[in-house]
């Protein structure tokens, strides 16, 4: 995906002035309530019209305010996924996923069937029944298989979760991730809870009252004190991907590889028999779940210690984080300006860095 955006659009007392540009496949878009997210993502849609700019998709302009152009959003092959299903009640589960494919040229071209749609989302059970009993992840995942079956360019989601419960956006997040990797679909996912968007991706527009004010993986973001403060009350979360090498459900473990590291320094996490050796997963470790220590610790139920070396320390009003180096890549952990003052923390100091196994979760 290439998108070009620089747009202003004023409603009412709210000016949005968004100018960013994004070559990833995926990106999420955070802020607070009332920052500027859906208005953006009502001017990609093609819901709202903005006052001036542009937006460029994939070298296509959608909107060009100097050459007085606007593509309409039925034109834009844009899949939309909002925050309520909004599925024809009178119909079964089968006729709504149907009405993605009416607009015939596109289907036409589509590079997988509505048999691959249906399995990737696991509702085959589901097919016969009326929307009206269905659950609410249910009916999150039919209305995510109709616009699917569209064969959109670019899927821009909304809050696609809020309102679901703790078990039903568990159940959903994984889905979105699953059909970007699967179907190769470029996606943007617009949400107030960042833990949520690292569960999709890890490429983040920060958005403050109407601007963009950083454009970069949550790890290159944390590391400016500027857009780290635009952070704040968000819990920061490490992003891994690993090989399972094993599982042992006697001890309760699975174990983890780490890319070009001796294999002494494996993870451990708690056992997930979900995964199959071999296979690559997504883990996520909190930073403030993250501990230091001068020396390696042998008595301690903690399993997961490696050495690393303190890259920089990044201060912002009420948060610290520490970068760290180690023989996998870049981690950062919260800590406070004490625990900076009584380890002696600096760059280039020798540290050990150790985290719990139920401190993991898959992403």
């Amino acid at each position: 995906m290439n998108l070009d955006v620089d747009i202003s659009l004023k409603q009412g007392r709210f000016l949005l002035a968004a100018e960013f540009r994004c070559t990833d496949s995926a990106f999420g878009i955070f802020g607070p309530s009332g920052c500027g997210k859906t208005t953006l993502f009502r001017a990609l849609a093609g819901l709202a019209r903005p006052d001036g700019g542009h937006i460029i998709l994939n070298g296509e302009p959608l909107f060009d305010a100097d050459r007085h152009l606007f593509v309409p959003p039925h034109k834009r092959e844009i899949g939309l996924v909002f925050q309520e299903a909004r599925l024809f009640p009178h119909w079964s589960v089968e006729q709504n996923l149907r009405a993605g494919e009416c607009l015939k040229h596109r289907v036409a071209s589509r590079p997988y069937g509505f048999d691959d749609i249906v399995d990737l989302l696991n509702i085959q059970h589901l097919i016969g029944r009326s929307v009206e009993l269905l659950s609410g992840g249910e009916k999150a995942r039919i209305a995510m298989g109709r616009t699917l079956l569209a064969h959109p360019r670019l899927l821009l989601m909304d809050e696609p979760v809020a309102g679901l419960d703790v078990s039903l956006k568990r159940q959903i997040l994984p889905f979105l991730a699953k059909v970007h990797e699967a179907l190769k679909i470029p996606a943007i996912l617009i949400s107030h809870n960042l833990d949520q968007i690292l569960q999709f991706t890890d490429r983040i527009l920060l958005m403050r009252n109407g601007s963009v004010v950083g454009n970069n993986r949550l790890d290159q973001l944390v590391q400016d004190p500027e857009t780290l403060q635009e952070l704040k009350g968000a819990e920061l979360t490490n992003l891994l991907k690993l090989r399972v090498r094993n599982h042992d459900k006697a001890r309760g473990t699975t174990t983890l590889d780490l890319p070009d590291a001796p294999a002494e320094l494996a993870i451990e996490m708690e056992w997930c028999p979900d995964f199959p050796p071999g296979q690559h997963i997504h883990i996520g470790v909190a930073a403030n779940h993250i501990a230091l220590a001068t020396t390696k610790i042998e008595a301690i139920s903690i399993r997961n210690q490696f050495p690393g070396r303190v890259k920089k320390i990044i201060h912002t009003p009420g948060r610290s984080i520490c970068l760290l180096d180690t023989s996998f890549g870049t981690l950062f952990a919260e800590i406070t300006p004490g625990t900076e003052q009584d380890m002696k923390l600096k760059a280039g100091a020798g540290v050990w860095i150790l985290f719990k196994s139920h401190s993991i979760h898959s992403m």
